[in-house]
């Protein structure tokens, strides 16, 4: 039987998800590299990456140009069936590094030219600016304004 995208998912060896950005694919394969399937095309820039095995599901961010407003979220079932933005363009400028709080219901990250760590649920609502640190063309040429790298701590309510 041929492999597919569909089998890799039944599968109950660990996976990798690997975004290749300049090429705008999701891949997935065994921890060695072997058996590499490219499950998505198409995205603009992807730079994060968070696998939801439970529910079935990858979300990634769109970095998108930085020197526009055009990154965005998606979602894909784990053989990259069924894409959905679920943060469209223009609602964060270039989303980097991408967490999930699976008990919260949450998915964050950070908004590199947008100076921003932001979150939404997990279907894209409830879209929050958590924290800003500055605003603007004057501000984003300022590089240590810029967030990147993102970890959380759910059970004490805290974001590092």
């Amino acid at each position: 039987m041929p492999k597919t995208a569909l089998n890799l998912v039944a599968q109950t060896i660990p996976r990798l998800f690997v975004l290749e950005i300049n090429a705008g694919k999701i891949h997935v394969m065994n921890t060695d590299g072997s058996d590499r399937c490219t499950i998505v095309t198409g995205c603009h820039l992807p730079d994060g990456i968070v696998v939801d095995v439970e529910a079935g599901h990858i979300y990634w961010t769109n970095m998108g140009v930085p020197s526009l407003n055009d990154g965005s979220v998606e979602r894909a079932d784990l053989n990259g069936k069924n894409r959905k933005v679920i943060v469209p363009v223009g609602d964060t400028h270039t989303p980097k590094q991408i967490i999930l709080d699976k008990k919260g219901g949450k998915l964050y990250w950070c908004d590199r030219e947008g100076m921003r760590v932001m979150r939404c649920n997990l279907d894209g609502s409830q879209l929050d600016t958590l924290i800003e640190a500055g605003f603007g063309d004057t501000d984003r040429r300022d590089q240590t304004k810029w967030c990147v790298g993102l970890s959380i701590d759910p059970r004490y309510g805290k974001i590092y």
